[in-house]
């Protein structure tokens, strides 16, 4: 027993039992990341500055797979209510881009690309873009509008001016429907200038008609005057001078 008990205590004094209290927590945090090796440190999708919410938001389905990773599923739920007003926001072509963008990156993180969820970010970069580009084309095309109701209600009041004049109503009425049809700058100055051809014609009618009627005034005042006696007229003074001149003529009062 003494041998045994010395043999026994030599060897915990040469090689002491390693301390599990002590060695777990280096060798814990040592293992920690390796065991997140899958889960990539990504900095938080951040919503861009100056998007404004959507009215109503698109539908921006999860990527499905039986072993989706759980740092795909945080950044699609950061992106994902970004994408939807960003949807939202769209129309057109525009719309139909970035949702296919968006649909090609859901159905491959599906199939396993677990990596390409790093591209949520660049596909929000992508619909910003679309969404400037979208409203500076609807500016665009607001200002364009607001041009061409103005040129119209130019153009409309001329032709409500070519109504008093004598122009035929089958006219009217052609240029009246010309210019409701009209949608753009080109078409409404071709009615414009029809419009001021028509009444180039229109004034120049009214005024030899003027001229005509004027003509015929006085002709008709002319022929109703009174017609002058032929020969000069004299005047009581004349007539009374000359009465006098005649008795002042020898034999001028046995004349009378």
């Amino acid at each position: 027993m003494n041998f045994i008990a010395r043999v026994i205590a030599t060897t915990t004094a040469t090689s002491p039992l390693p301390d599990v209290g002590a060695s777990a927590t280096p060798d814990a945090r040592t293992a920690a990341p390796s065991v997140h090796t899958s889960s990539p440190r990504q900095e938080p999708i951040v919503r861009p500055a100056g998007l404004p919410r959507a009215n109503i938001p698109a539908n921006v389905p999860s990527p499905e797979h039986h072993h989706l990773p759980g740092w795909v599923r945080r950044t699609h739920g950061q992106a994902r209510p970004i994408l939807a007003d960003l949807l939202g926001l769209l129309d057109g072509d525009a719309r139909a881009t970035l949702q296919r963008s968006v649909d090609d990156l859901t159905d491959r993180v599906s199939s396993g690309k677990f990596s390409l969820a790093w591209r949520y970010p660049a596909l929000i970069a992508q619909g910003m873009a679309l969404y400037e580009q979208h409203r500076t084309d609807a500016a665009q095309a607001t200002v364009a509008r607001r041009t061409v109701d103005m040129a119209r209600s130019r153009v409309s009041d001329q032709l409500r001016q070519l109504r008093d004049g004598a122009v035929g109503a089958d006219v009217q009425s052609r240029l009246g429907k010309a210019l409701r049809s009209a949608t753009d700058m080109e078409a409404i100055r071709a009615v414009e200038a029809e419009i001021a051809q028509v009444t180039g014609i229109a004034r120049t009618g009214h005024e030899k008609r003027r001229d005509r009627e004027i003509e015929r005034t006085r002709a008709r005042i002319r022929a109703g005057a009174p017609r002058a006696a032929e020969g000069p007229t004299e005047s009581w003074q004349d007539v009374l001078r000359r009465f006098a001149d005649t008795q002042a003529e020898p034999g001028g009062a046995d004349h009378r």
